[in-house]
């Protein structure tokens, strides 16, 4: 992934920036950092979710249970 910063414009409701900057006071953070923090944690949880909900569709489709079955077997082996 590039590493270079891009510069956006946003808007938030004044309630969020208000826990921001508090957050970022108490934490000695500077708000960029907190937002980032806070988007890029958002987003790992989304992909743990998509990954789980991918499962759970797999489960119960009986070529992929063969699959998943067959390859453990070859695991365990």
């Amino acid at each position: 992934m590039n590493s270079k910063n891009v510069t956006y414009t946003s808007t938030l409701p004044n309630t969020v920036m208000e826990e921001v900057v508090e957050y970022a006071n108490r934490h000695n953070k500077k708000k960029n950092e907190v937002i980032t923090e806070a988007i890029t944690t958002f987003l790992k949880e989304k992909r743990k979710q998509e990954y789980a909900e991918t499962f759970k569709k797999m489960e119960n489709d009986p070529e992929q249970k063969f699959l998943a079955e067959a390859g453990l077997g070859d695991f365990l082996e």
